[in-house]
C-alpha cells in the first residue's frame, strides 16, 4: 500500500516525539508498504495574524485561557491546505498520528488511521499545559476532537485508559478503537537474562526531564526513608538537576539519546540499576517505562493515566494511588528490600511484558493487521 505518514518533522528524525514517529515509521516500512512524509501544514503569517487577534479577543472577554493548538480557526485554515496537498495525491491510506486539529475538517475520502496516547479531552486540567482554558475554548477542543475520531477509520491509542474514554465518553464506535502499546526507543538487550546485584546497594533511577511534573522529589523523601531506616539505597537522576547535596543522590542533568556515547550510558544505568522510580503526577504512555521493562526494570510510580497500561502493581512494579506521600511509597518498596527475590520476579516479569507487549515488533505485527483491514474495506 502506499501510506501517506503526517508528521511536522522528517520521518527518519529520531527526535520527534521522543523518537516515536520514528519507531512507527520503521515498522511501517518493515512492512513493505510505501510510506511518503507528508510535511506538517501551518499557518501563513497574515493567518498567524489574524488568529492572534482572535486569541487577544478571546482572552479580553473571558479572562481566561485559550488552546492555541486545537481551535475551529486552525482547524478550518488548516484542513483546507491539507484537501488541496491530497488532490493530486493517490495514497491508499493517511496516517495522521496526534494531528487532531488538522484532519478534523477535511473532505478527503482517503481512510484516515489515527494515533494518538490520549484523548485531549482527557488532559484539561490534567496536564498543566492543558490547563486554565475558558468553557468556549474547551468546548471547541472537545468538538474538534470528536470530529476527527468520528472521521478516522481507525483510532489507535497507546492504552486502555485512553480507548475507553474514546468509546464512553465520545461514543465511538469500539469496533472503530484499538490499543497498540508503544515499546522501548532504545536498543535492549536481545537475550536478556537477570544478573543485577541484590546483595550491595539497591539503586532506583529517577529518568525524566520533568522534575516538578514527575515528582523527583517524591522520589528523593523516599530513598531519603529508606535511607534513614538504614538500607543500602541509592537515587541515580538523569535528566534534570535538582538542588541536592547528597552523598547517596547521583545527578547527571542531560543525557541525549541522539548521541550514540550518551545513549549508552541511559543503557548502561538501565542495565545497573534495580527499579525506575519515577512518582509522576501526570502521564498518558511513559516511554521510559517500556525502556525499563526491556531492561527488566520494574517501574515504581503512580496510578494514573496510561501507566498502568504498563506496569501491573505487584507483578511488574508497584503503583500507589495520586496521593500517596513518601511514607507510603517506602513502605511499599520495604517489604522488596526485605525479601529481594521479590526483585527478581519482578524484574523478570517486567522483561516478560516488554517481550509480550512492550515493544514495537508487536506493535507492527498488529498494525499491519490494521492496515490490511482498512485497505480491504475501501
Amino acid at each position: 500500500m502506499k501510506i501517506g505518514f503526517y508528521s511536522s518533522m522528517k520521518l527518519d528524525d529520531r527526535r520527534n516525539w521522543s523518537g516515536t514517529m520514528y519507531q512507527m515509521f520503521e515498522q511501517m516500512s518493515q512492512l513493505g508498504h510505501e510510506i511518503e512524509w507528508i510535511p506538517k501544514l501551518t499557518l501563513s503569517e497574515s493567518e498567524e495574524k489574524r488568529y492572534k487577534n482572535l486569541e487577544d479577543w478571546y482572552h479580553k472577554i473571558f479572562q481566561r485561557g485559550y488552546n492555541q493548538h486545537i481551535n475551529f480557526f486552525r482547524a478550518r485554515i488548516v484542513s483546507k491546505k491539507i484537501d488541496k496537498y491530497l488532490k493530486n495525491k493517490n495514497f491508499d491510506i493517511i496516517f495522521a498520528p496526534t494531528a487532531i486539529n488538522d484532519f478534523a475538517l477535511t473532505d478527503t475520502k482517503t481512510p484516515i488511521i489515527y494515533l494518538n496516547d490520549a484523548n485531549v479531552g482527557q488532559l484539561l486540567n490534567y496536564y498543566p499545559y492543558y490547563s486554565g482554558f475558558g468553557w468556549l475554548s474547551k468546548k471547541e477542543t472537545l468538538w474538534i476532537e470528536k470530529k476527527i475520531l468520528q472521521k478516522a477509520a481507525i483510532n489507535i491509542f497507546s492504552s486502555e485508559w485512553a480507548a475507553e474514554y474514546a468509546i464512553n465518553y465520545y461514543g465511538i464506535e469500539r469496533e472503530k478503537v484499538h490499543v497498540l502499546k508503544f515499546g522501548a526507543n532504545l536498543n535492549v538487550p536481545e537475550n536478556w537474562y537477570f544478573s543485577k546485584d541484590l546483595k550491595n546497594e539497591i539503586t532506583f533511577l529517577f529518568l525524566a526531564v520533568d522534575w516538578i511534573r514527575k515528582r523527583g522529589n517524591l522520589a528523593f523523601e523516599t530513598v531519603k526513608i529508606l535511607k534513614e531506616k538504614g538500607y543500602n539505597v541509592k537515587l541515580q537522576i538523569i535528566g534534570c538537576d535538582p538542588d541536592l547535596d547528597e552523598e547517596w543522590v547521583h545527578i547527571i542533568p542531560f543525557l541525549n539519546k541522539n548521541n550514540p556515547e550518551e545513549l549508552l550510558k541511559i543503557q548502561e544505568h538501565l542495565q545497573n540499576s534495580h527499579f525506575l522510580f519515577v512518582p509522576t503526577q501526570a502521564d498518558c504512555t511513559p516511554i521510559a517505562f517500556c525502556e525499563a521493562a526491556g531492561y527488566g526494570l520494574p517501574v515504581i510510580s503512580t496510578d494514573t493515566g496510561g501507566v498502568s497500561a504498563h506496569v501491573e502493581d505487584g507483578k511488574t512494579g508497584v503503583l500507589l494511588p495520586e496521593n500517596a506521600l513518601a511514607k507510603d511509597y517506602a513502605d511499599a518498596i520495604e517489604p522488596l528490600l526485605i525479601s529481594r527475590n521479590k526483585i527478581e520476579k519482578m524484574s523478570v516479569a517486567s522483561r516478560e511484558k516488554y517481550d509480550s507487549e512492550l515493544n514495537w515488533k508487536i506493535w507492527g505485527k498488529y498494525m499491519s493487521k490494521l492496515l490490511s483491514g482498512v485497505n480491504s474495506s475501501k
